[in-house]
């Protein structure tokens, strides 16, 4: 966060002087009236204006919010109050009291205006499994080292995957969709459970129960690759989404998809590199793949968090040999 050069007292007071400007005429009902035009045709005085009254416009593309109108009505009451006890005060320091007093006021309606426009962020560490449950009912289940997103609205239920791998068991409400979006892709459902695995640029989408549509299918494809438009899942399937290939839809064992809440990871015949890739968000010693060992294919169950025995179960069973650097991280590589 970049801060703001120190300002003058001078532009201290033009600022706070705007902010009183801003206020009154909102009290009045006006658009503008000579003396703030007067005031406004000094270039630094038009300059505070715009900091003031450009924040404040934005506020009003949602007037019809109740906590935004009870913040202006209590600037505004708060404000008539103050002007009340004018005759008590010399005037210059009046005003600038006054319009630093409205300035505050002003910044604490923008101010509770940002915090209510931020989402909830939920995490999780390395190992660390977690279960969230929503102001209207949903269940969120975060897998190890995976991060959640959620901003609800009157009309809608938005959450973002960023990272790692989620369950979502969706509480029904056809008039307020609850979508989620995990890189390009936006699963869009109304009451149903589905799973969501992140890994890297690739999206698998599971759904378990109910239905569920996913959108947006990933820009940067590949000339040859087709381009997808929404696909409705049925339960038991599961679509894999790729930058590089056409989507992959499949049915999947349900239980599978899910083991890592329990604590396994299941591999059916699966790239090395998705299966590394699982294995080393539990933490521990690093883990990766490199050239043609990522394309060899893996499957067993594992215990999540084990990476010990999956490195020796990968070195016995595939043509592959694990090195340890200095650090002492693990690369698996195939053998000469």
């Amino acid at each position: 966060m970049t801060t703001p050069p120190d300002r003058s007292p001078q532009d201290i007071v033009r600022l706070a002087e705007a902010s009183a400007w801003r206020v009154r005429l909102t009290e009045d009902g006006l658009e503008s009236c000579e003396a703030f035009e007067d005031w406004r045709s000094d270039p630094d005085n038009a300059a505070a204006w715009e900091q003031v009254d450009a924040p404040w416009r934005r506020m009003g593309e949602e007037a019809t919010s109740p906590e935004l109108m009870a913040a202006r009505v209590g600037a505004l009451q708060r404000a008539r109050r103050a002007e009340r006890k004018r005759r008590t005060m010399q005037p210059h320091i009046l005003r600038l009291v006054s319009a630093l007093a409205v300035a505050f006021l002003l910044l604490g309606v923008l101010g509770w205006r940002w915090v209510a426009l931020q989402p909830d962020v939920y995490l999780t560490g390395p190992g660390e499994r977690r279960v969230v449950k929503l102001v209207d009912g949903s269940i969120v289940s975060l897998d190890s080292t995976s991060e959640v997103r959620v901003h609800y609205t009157d009309k809608a239920r938005q959450l973002t995957l960023v990272s790692g791998q989620a369950r979502f068991d969706v509480a029904h409400n056809a008039d307020r969709p609850f979508t989620v979006k995990a890189g390009a892709q936006t699963v869009v459902a109304t009451g149903t459970a589905f799973n969501i695995d992140k890994l890297g640029a690739e999206v698998l989408v599971t759904l378990l129960e109910g239905r569920v549509t996913v959108l947006n299918l990933p820009a940067g494809r590949t000339p040859s690759a087709r381009v997808a438009g929404p696909m409705a899942l049925a339960p038991g399937q599961q679509v894999v989404i790729r930058q590089t290939a056409d989507p992959e839809v499949k049915s999947v064992s349900a239980s599978r998809a899910t083991a890592w809440e329990t604590g396994q990871l299941i591999f059916e015949d699966e790239p090395l590199s998705d299966a590394v890739a699982r294995v080393a968000r539990y933490g521990g010693r690093r883990l990766s793949v490199e050239g043609k060992a990522a394309d060899l294919r893996i499957s067993g169950v594992f215990k999540a968090g084990d990476t010990a025995t999956f490195i020796d179960a990968v070195s016995a069973y595939l043509p592959v040999e694990a090195t340890a650097d200095a650090s002492g991280a693990i690369m698996l590589r195939s053998r000469s």
